[in-house]
């Protein structure tokens, strides 16, 4: 397990699964958003997330994504595995093969197909908890993909569970529920981490969070925020994060394609094929994109390797 996961905080990078123009996965353009993503100051790496279109994928395709994901970080820094299922089943077979792969950290959402009551969750992470050593971040994501979890709840498995020990923040109105759930993990939680790109990463900041899963496309930018919290420049995080905000606002529309197209115009992966079914961006949506990228080019200054 990495040195790291005990204290882990700060920008957290959900890796897009890089897909080839025929669909299949391109091993080598992810291999290359790793290296660009620790380059760029994340702290860790997240495999098969919702970015990572981990629903579109087959149990084999998420598997051998986690272990390129492990190879290719090398104890850089921490690498963390998507593991949710559509049962404990599932759930449990995932998450020890991540286990298997080298996987510093699971994160795990209740089942997302047939979504189950209180207690149903609470066995659900009961058979997960039991079955691995690795730390779990309970990922308490909103409908339709995830399943809330009240923040009572939340706090009884952090309470109960050994190894559930970091939470996922993400449900909607996120700065109120980050409030609520870090009241309610007071010294249980080690790490409560914030979603939606960063959206709102300031006030969350106020409100107990630690740090931020984000998708890679704007990553220093969002380290810089991140460090002058840390220096308690408040003002000056806020004037950044007024700067990066419409490129995180049409990320919160538009998805997928449209963090994905970010890192083709970054040269860090060479396709922005996907399979998510999601509508194809239009031409001004590129448009804000490539002068939202050009606006922020003194911050993001990593270079990739795939010319457009």
């Amino acid at each position: 397990m990495h040195a790291d996961i005990t204290s882990l905080r700060g920008i957290l990078a959900i890796l897009v699964t890089p897909f080839r123009v025929d669909g299949s996965f391109d091993e080598e353009s992810f291999r290359a958003q790793i290296d660009f993503t620790i380059a760029a100051g994340a702290r860790a790496v997240i495999s098969t997330a919702i970015f990572g279109e981990f629903f579109t994928l087959s149990d084999r395709e998420r598997n051998e994504i986690t272990r390129v994901m492990v190879d290719q970080t090398a104890g850089r820094v921490p690498a963390i595995a998507t593991t949710s299922g559509v049962s404990a089943h599932h759930a449990v077979e995932l998450s020890q093969a991540a286990c298997e792969a080298g996987a510093d950290m699971l994160m795990i959402m209740p089942p997302y197909i047939s979504k189950l009551p209180p207690d149903g969750v609470y066995d659900y992470f009961s058979s997960v908890n039991d079955a691995v050593d690795r730390p779990i971040i309970i990922q308490n994501a909103a409908q339709p993909v995830g399943a809330p979890v009240s923040a009572g709840d939340l706090a009884r498995m952090l309470r109960d569970f050994e190894h559930c020990r970091y939470i996922k923040e993400e449900v909607p109105p996120n700065p109120q529920s980050m409030h609520n759930t870090a009241m309610a993990t007071d010294s249980l939680a080690l790490g409560i981490y914030g979603g939606f790109g960063g959206l709102y990463l300031i006030t969350e900041h106020r409100r107990g969070c630690t740090g931020w899963m984000v998708a890679p496309q704007f990553t220093e930018a969002l380290v810089e925020i991140d460090a002058l919290l840390q220096s308690n420049d408040e003002p000056g995080a806020r004037a950044l994060h007024q700067r990066i905000l419409p490129g995180l606002v049409l990320e919160h529309l538009l998805g997928v394609p449209y963090a994905k197209k970010a890192l083709r115009l970054r040269g860090v992966i060479k396709s922005d094929a996907y399979r998510i079914a999601s509508p194809k961006l239009q031409k001004e949506d590129e448009h804000e994109l490539a002068t939202i990228l050009e606006d922020l080019r003194d911050y993001l200054t990593t270079p990739g390797w795939y010319p457009d």
